[in-house]
C-alpha cells in the first residue's frame, strides 16, 4: 500500500443544521452535497439507487470538496461553488437552477435520501464540542469531561479475531475486528498513519455502537460494515470487497497495527 499524506478537508460530521444541493446526472439523482450552516463540516451522501458508480461518485464529490477546502471556502460556499459547473459525464453536477435545501441534522438528510440506510450518530466530538454542547477545549473554564457510559461490545478477547482493513486513499489506516468465539469487537488504528487512523475510527466505532444497539453479534456487526454505504470516504476510508482475514489473537492484530 502507498503511504501518501492525507490531504486536510472539511470535518465529515456535524450536529449543526446543514444546507444541501442535489447532484444530478441528467434526470437521475446522484446524491446530496451538503455543508454546515455555521461550522466547518461538509460532505456528500450518495443515492444508494445510483447503481454501480455510487461508491466512486462519493470519492469524486469528496475530492471536489477537498479542492474547495484548499481554496479556503466555507462549507456553504463550497457547495455553492459547483452550481452551474459543467456536468461530469459519469458523476453528474449541480444544475444552475438547483434549489438550496436545509436539514436540521445530517442524519435527517441522509434518511431523506436513503430511508433504509441510517448513518448513526458519529464520533463523540463534533464541531469542537461534546454531545452536551460543552467545548472540547477545556481552557474555556470548563471542568474535565466525565466519561459517559456507552453500550458497546467488549474491547478485549482471548480468542482469535477476524478483521477488515479500512482503506483511505490507497493506504490502510486501521482495522475493524471481532472475536470468533465471544462478543468482543472494536477498531484499531494503524500507528504508521498517525492521527489519520484515529480520526477514521470515529465512523467505524460509531457503526459498531449502532450495531450493538440493534442486538447484532460482534461478528455480524463487523461483517455488516462492508455492506454499509460509503460516508465521507476521504476522511473515514472504506472497506474494500476483499475477504476478511484472521489472526490467532487480538494482541497479534495490535502488533500488526503498530509495526506495519
Amino acid at each position: 500500500m502507498k503511504n501518501d499524506a492525507i490531504t486536510p478537508n472539511y470535518d465529515a460530521w456535524t450536529r449543526l443544521p446543514v444546507f444541501y444541493l442535489p447532484v444530478t446526472l441528467g434526470d437521475v439523482l446522484v446524491g446530496y452535497l451538503w455543508g454546515s450552516q455555521n461550522g466547518n463540516s461538509a460532505g456528500f451522501f450518495t443515492n444508494m439507487a445510483f447503481g454501480a458508480d455510487r461508491v466512486k461518485s462519493a470519492v469524486y464529490w469528496n475530492d471536489r470538496l477537498e479542492e474547495c477546502y484548499r481554496m479556503g471556502l466555507t462549507p456553504a460556499e463550497a457547495i455553492r461553488y459547483w452550481v452551474g459547473k459543467p456536468e461530469d459525464p459519469r458523476f453528474g453536477g449541480i444544475a444552475g437552477d438547483a434549489e438550496m435545501g436545509e436539514a436540521r441534522t445530517i442524519q435527517e438528510l441522509a434518511l431523506r435520501l436513503n430511508p433504509d440506510h441510517p448513518i448513526g450518530e458519529g464520533p463523540w466530538v463534533q464541531d469542537g464540542t461534546f454531545p452536551s454542547g460543552s467545548p472540547e477545549d477545556r481552557s474555556e473554564g470548563f471542568s474535565a469531561i466525565a466519561p459517559v457510559p456507552t453500550s458497546i461490545y467488549p474491547d478485549e478477547t482471548g480468542s482469535a479475531v477476524i478483521y477488515l482493513s479500512v482503506i483511505l486513499k490507497g493506504t490502510i489506516v486501521g482495522y475493524v475486528w471481532a472475536s470468533v468465539s465471544d462478543d468482543a469487537a472494536g477498531y484499531i488504528p494503524r500507528a504508521a498513519v498517525g492521527d489519520v487512523g484515529v480520526v477514521a475510527g470515529g465512523l467505524w466505532r460509531a457503526r459498531l455502537i449502532d450495531a450493538h444497539r440493534t442486538g447484532l453479534s460482534a461478528l455480524d456487526a463487523v461483517r455488516r460494515c462492508r455492506s454499509l454505504p460509503a460516508n465521507a470516504a476521504g476522511t473515514f476510508g472504506e472497506i474494500q470487497p476483499i475477504p476478511e482475514q484472521q489472526t490467532p489473537s487480538l494482541s497479534e492484530l495490535r502488533r500488526v497495527a503498530d509495526q506495519s
